[in-house]
């Protein structure tokens, strides 16, 4: 018989190398991934980012997706400005100014939020207009994104879409809770 303290120093990096080999979820998962170093570190992988869904979704071209999700904000604007000033002179039928006022809202993609600021909910696009950016948490980004970008939202008349300006959902599906972490547990299939 093997003592413990023989098989113990050989089971751990073992176990450990059995780990990092794992994901956090079910195989085919979309969510985050990780690895777990010899130190029990967990090493995330990025697998998308939103801060603003429209930038990623809707602006940037999708040919260029996995490079946005796996980039880093510090580059956005060297990386996509033209993607998103293309897509609201192209697209949106904007002109560039404007097109280029917004490309300097929603770049970098990443949400940067103050609690304690005026809830007015365009205030996520606040920071081009001397803000400091911030929304709450039932804001309707893509309903603001979307009239910004179509509509008349940030005081632009020319060249209006009005039935672009909505995504047509009016509520989130549940209500969000009071206290941390606010929303509310996933509806599993």
């Amino acid at each position: 018989m093997i003592s413990p303290t023989r098989w113990f120093p050989l089971a751990v990096p073992l176990v450990l190398a059995a780990l990092a080999a794992c994901q956090d979820g079910p195989a085919g998962a979309t969510g985050p991934s990780f690895n777990v170093t010899a130190t029990g570190a967990r090493v995330f992988t990025q697998r998308d980012r939103l801060g603003n869904p429209l930038v990623s979704e809707v602006m940037i071209r999708k040919a260029r997706h996995h490079q946005h999700n796996a980039g880093m904000p510090s580059t956005d604007v060297a990386n996509f400005r033209d993607d998103l000033t293309g897509f609201m002179t192209g697209v949106a039928g904007r002109d560039a100014a404007y097109a280029n006022v917004i490309a300097g809202a929603l770049l970098p993609d990443m949400l940067i939020t103050y609690p304690k600021r005026d809830g007015k909910p365009v205030f996520w696009l606040s920071w081009v207009f001397g803000g400091f950016g911030g929304r709450s948490l039932p804001d309707d980004v893509v309903d603001i994104g979307l009239g910004a970008l179509f509509g008349d939202l940030l005081g632009n008349t020319n060249n209006v879409s009005p039935g672009l300006t909505t995504d047509n959902v009016s509520a989130n599906d549940k209500p969000f809770n009071g206290t941390f972490p606010y929303l509310a547990a996933p509806t599993l299939p």
